[in-house]
Formats: C-alpha cells, sequence, structure tokens
C-alpha cells in the first residue's frame, strides 16, 4: 500500500513538473515574440554613459556606432606631461598601427546585423583595447550592450541612456561639442 502511494505521488510529482516546464516554455516562446516586436530601428540613435556619447547609425545593413564624445577628451599633465592638453588617442588598442587615431570618431561597431530579432555582432572597447562579440538590446528605454567571449553569459552588460533623457552627465557631455540641442532629440 506504502509503495502504491508513492508511485501515485512520484506519478503526480511527474506530471506537475511537465506542467511547470510547459508554462515555462510558453511564457518563454511570448516573451520572445514580446522582444521580436521591438523594431531594428530602435537602437539607432544618440546614447550615453557617464563617460561617452555614441550615435549608432544604419549603413547597408549594419550597425555602426561613432563615439561623438568622451568627458575627458584630452590628455592632463598628471597622467601624461607630454601629451597635456593633446586629444586623447587610442592608446590601448592592439593593433599598433591604429594607437594614433583620436577616439572620438572610432566606430566600435563590426559585422553588426540583425538577426533573430537582435541586433549580433562585435564590440570593439577602447579602455581595454580588445574587441569582443555582442548583442545588443533595449530594456525600459536604455540599451544594453552585452560583450563577451564565447558565450554571452560569460560576459558584462553596459547600459546606455538615450541623450533624449537629459540627464546632468548627458547635458554636460553635450556641452563639449556645443550640441546641447541634441539632448531634446536622438
Amino acid at each position: 500500500m506504502v509503495l502504491y502511494g508513492l508511485r501515485i505521488f512520484c506519478n503526480l510529482s511527474r506530471f506537475r513538473l511537465s506542467i511547470r516546464l510547459s508554462a515555462l516554455l510558453l511564457f518563454g516562446l511570448l516573451g520572445v515574440s514580446a522582444s521580436a516586436e521591438s523594431s531594428r530601428d530602435d537602437v539607432k540613435g544618440m546614447w550615453a554613459s557617464p563617460g561617452s556619447i555614441f550615435q549608432i547609425t544604419e549603413q547597408a545593413g549594419r550597425l555602426q556606432g561613432e563615439i561623438i564624445v568622451i568627458k575627458d577628451a584630452v590628455y592632463t599633465g598628471e597622467e601624461d606631461p607630454e601629451r597635456a592638453g593633446m586629444v586623447r588617442r587610442d592608446d590601448n588598442n592592439l593593433e599598433e598601427s591604429l594607437r594614433q587615431r583620436t577616439l572620438v570618431g572610432i566606430d566600435m561597431f563590426s559585422d553588426y546585423q540583425y538577426q533573430g530579432g537582435q541586433w549580433q555582432g562585435s564590440i570593439y572597447d577602447p579602455e581595454s583595447g580588445n574587441t569582443y562579440q555582442s548583442k545588443m538590446k533595449l530594456k525600459k528605454g536604455n540599451l544594453e550592450i552585452r560583450g563577451y567571449i564565447g558565450m554571452p553569459m560569460f560576459g558584462r552588460t553596459a547600459v546606455f541612456r538615450p541623450v533624449s533623457s537629459c540627464e546632468t552627465f548627458i547635458t554636460e557631455l553635450l556641452a563639449q561639442i556645443d550640441q546641447q540641442a541634441s539632448c531634446s532629440a536622438d
């Protein structure tokens, strides 16, 4: 009798587990279709972090992410007395031939294409000089870019605010390039 009750309990547990898995699968599919509803154009525009602003445009089906302004655009005497006041360069680039280019104007994206309802490609990180595989998505009005090596779970997500949010750090960055009007339009 105890064995029969255990068998019924196990069958009930399997049934509950299959219902839970079915529900998770259904919600997962609904989540995928909801995220697929966001337009491929939604990521385009000007985005900001506390240290920089970049603009995303699309050329021939591929995204470009050009750095528009950086917070510390010139070297200080404390960090490099010989280059004090000079425009900051891509010093950390692993390719020596690219180290003389200025950071402002760099296209950080390469091979960025829209596939499976999201943008995917590679992103260059000027701080480390490394290029990472990456994906981007909009979440609650912010742009999330996840850079990773190998698998996305082994990466880091950076969050960028739309320039149109006109937060203090954004208006300060825009003032450096005399683009305060950009604060109100992407």
